[in-house]
């Protein structure tokens, strides 16, 4: 009678033995990926990667050729271990960042003091500024902002004045 040629599930692979682990274990990590390809929640698989074992001359502890229950009982060990060392390999992540790492912050330049002894008075009623300009203020804004800007930094000018005097 013939015997029906039969495919095997994994291709053959180079076994490297594991440190404290048996030849089943060694097979099954060798063979890791194609066997979670196939899905092993199937019921007949574990029975068939026995037979592929056998065919690769993989015994277990005692010699007897390996059993489907020694396999699926060996199997979630070898997930647990593979799952360790992938994470062990990974990266650790650094949060987020919406900066670049190349972003650098402008230098500015420090603020130039305003004379101490230079105090300017208030804009005449037409609206029009004093002849002397604070440096503090942008010639370049309206000039309804900077007569908003003078009287905002002539009273923290009198403020700052009055905190000294505390002192």
């Amino acid at each position: 009678m013939k015997q029906l040629e039969r495919s095997r599930l994994t291709r053959r692979r180079k076994v490297r033995p594991y440190q404290g682990r048996g030849p089943i274990y060694a097979w099954l990590r060798a063979h890791h990926t194609s066997i979670e390809k196939l899905g092993p929640t199937r019921p007949c698989i574990w029975a068939e990667l026995a037979l592929d074992m056998h065919e690769d001359g993989i015994v277990d502890g005692s010699g007897d050729a390996p059993t489907a229950h020694n396999i699926r009982m060996t199997w979630p060990r070898v997930c647990r271990d593979v799952a360790a060392e992938a994470a062990a390999a990974k990266p650790k992540r650094v949060p987020p960042s919406r900066i670049s790492p190349e972003w650098r912050p402008t230098v500015v330049p420090p603020r130039p003091a305003m004379p101490t002894s230079t105090h300017l008075s208030a804009p005449p009623a037409g609206g029009a500024l004093p002849a002397v300009q604070d440096p503090r203020i942008d010639p370049t804004l309206p000039l309804h902002a900077q007569a908003e800007l003078e009287k905002m930094y002539r009273d923290f000018d009198e403020l700052e004045n009055k905190r000294i005097k505390l002192y």
